[in-house]
């Protein structure tokens, strides 16, 4: 019976301590802290699955490497593609041609249409962010995240025009005050099967990380 009564105890403190934990965490000011570590991470490796209702638009992974180097590969429209922008140049391979090609200028960086494969950090620009809350604490491959709710006024033209209702899940590590993951929903404006759905994963922050332009013959 002692030992029924010591183990109920220490449910009954983990739990409080857990709940606790939750209580002293400012949402707000632990996303604008792991958002600005993120985004000045000279390092990092990334993912983004892109769907639109039940199409697959985008399934690529990526590193990028400062201070201006981006490499991406995998589909994009159902089309095979790698990219990579080092030097301000930009290269590109499969989605016009099987051999890498040199794009004329860096507008593919600055479109909004690739935006987030290009830079998964690009979703992550508001006009404002009217509410933040902590959702709960999640264990992924062994370490304890924080999960915040977003529900942002977004900065981008592009995803306005066709959605609204944003919401983002975002998970922080609250040992480095880095973004984990996130996963954006949003409501399509012009069909309720047009809904958006995008996940993003970032791993081996601050790991060197070498790109190395392609040979053009």
């Amino acid at each position: 019976m002692t030992v029924l009564v010591v183990l109920a105890l220490l449910l009954a403190l983990f739990w409080l301590s857990n709940s606790l934990r939750a209580r002293v965490i400012n949402p707000p000011a632990e996303f604008q802290t792991a958002l600005l570590n993120t985004q000045n991470s000279q390092f990092f490796c990334f993912s983004v699955q892109i769907k639109i209702g039940d199409r697959l638009i985008s399934n690529i992974e990526g590193k990028k490497a400062a201070p201006d180097g981006i490499y991406i590969t995998g589909t994009m429209q159902n089309t095979p593609i790698e990219f990579m922008h080092l030097d301000g140049k930009a290269y590109i391979k499969g989605y016009w041609s099987a051999d890498w090609s040199v794009l004329p200028d860096s507008s593919m960086m600055d479109s909004e249409l690739f935006i987030t494969e290009l830079n998964p950090l690009g979703s992550f620009v508001f006009r404002d962010i009217p509410v933040i809350k902590f959702v709960k604490q999640e264990r992924i491959k062994g370490t304890s995240l924080q999960v915040l709710e977003l529900r942002p006024i977004v900065e981008n033209q592009l995803m306005e025009l066709n959605y609204e209702n944003f919401i983002y899940r975002v998970w922080l590590d609250p040992r480095d005050k880095l973004i984990r993951q996130a996963h954006i929903t949003a409501a399509g404006k012009n069909s309720s099967r047009d809904k958006l759905d995008i996940v993003i994963k970032m791993w081996d922050y601050n790991k060197p990380i070498t790109i190395t332009p392609p040979k053009i013959y």
